[in-house]
């Protein structure tokens, strides 16, 4: 009865979770709409001849949006002039996406870049963005407060007193991350002798549990029919994203060959979310057929 009680619980929570995400979609897509309305409001002064005193009033009072959020939009369009395709993006994708890119934007590349709005997330963007203009980061500036700062001194009283603060962070760092990945590996274990203690054989008189046929059919080569990785094969392909430049951990295992036409994992690449997108949007790869349905999946992910 109680389990019973959870899993309403559980239930009425995701309900009401897909309920709350599905109105932010559909409030975010009217003020996508809004925005780019208010170029054209602005030229014809519609804002005067109903009785504003400025564009900012009238989109406050009107339409609930902030005085910033409407002077982008209207910086937008002066910086978009003869690019339709961008500015059409911004109906359904709004005027942040938009604005990540349109530094990058002529009249010659609008429409391809109208596309990577329209298929790519707001970080991916980002990264695309930064990348095309060559700014790479692979060093950051941590600020410590003194009760911070306290305890990296007391770990360097362990570590030797001779390591420098960066050799002493980097030296907890690998500690933390070895005892993670033996955490991981007594997890996968334990898993693995579960599933061999309850193991048992589908038909007893045949060892393995398996038919005659069934066992006549392992002895052919097949293809995979599931995405799930197998553990091994993560394990040998690194913990890195695999894309040259990016030091982010590895979040993705992308199947260079697409897996939805290969149904096997022969050609597997690690990768970071940012980083899964180039690939799938004809950045780092080719685009391939699978992708395209790839973008659709992703369209109706994308808020």
């Amino acid at each position: 009865m109680k389990n019973k009680t959870l899993n309403n619980a559980k239930n009425s929570a995701k309900t009401l979770h897909r309920e709350f995400v599905q109105l932010g979609r559909e409030r975010n897509k009217i003020t996508y709409k809004l925005l780019a309305m208010l170029p054209e409001i602005c030229a014809e002064k519609v804002y005067e001849k109903e009785g504003y005193s400025n564009i900012y009033d009238y989109a406050a009072r009107v339409a609930g949006l902030s005085s910033g959020v409407v002077l982008k939009a209207l910086k937008l369009e002066k910086k978009l002039q003869n690019m339709p395709h961008l500015r059409k993006a911004i109906e359904t994708q709004g005027v942040n996406k938009v604005g990540i890119v349109v530094g990058l934007a002529t009249e010659e590349n609008e429409k391809e870049l109208a596309g990577k709005v329209k298929n790519m997330s707001k970080p991916a963007l980002q990264e695309y963005s930064k990348e095309l203009r060559g700014k790479f980061s692979v060093s950051w500036q941590v600020e410590l407060d003194e009760e911070m700062m306290f305890m990296l001194l007391k770990l360097k009283k362990k570590y030797g007193k001779n390591l420098s603060n960066k050799e002493c962070l980097r030296k907890l760092l690998e500690d933390v991350d070895e005892g993670s990945e033996q955490e991981n590996m007594t997890k996968n274990r334990k898993g693995d002798l579960e599933k061999i203690h309850n193991f048992q054989p589908a038909n007893p008189k045949i060892p393995g549990g398996f038919s005659q046929e069934k066992a006549e059919q392992n002895l052919q080569p097949k293809k995979t029919e599931t995405r799930y990785v197998p553990v091994r094969k993560k394990r040998n392909l690194g913990q890195k994203c695999n894309h040259p430049g990016c030091y982010r951990p590895a979040e993705i295992i992308h199947h260079t060959d697409r897996f939805s036409e290969t149904h096997n994992h022969e050609k597997l690449k690690p990768l970071c979310k940012q980083h899964h997108e180039f690939a799938h949007n004809g950045i780092s790869e080719q685009m391939q057929p699978a992708d395209h349905q790839y973008r659709k999946c992703r369209q109706v992910a994308l808020v």
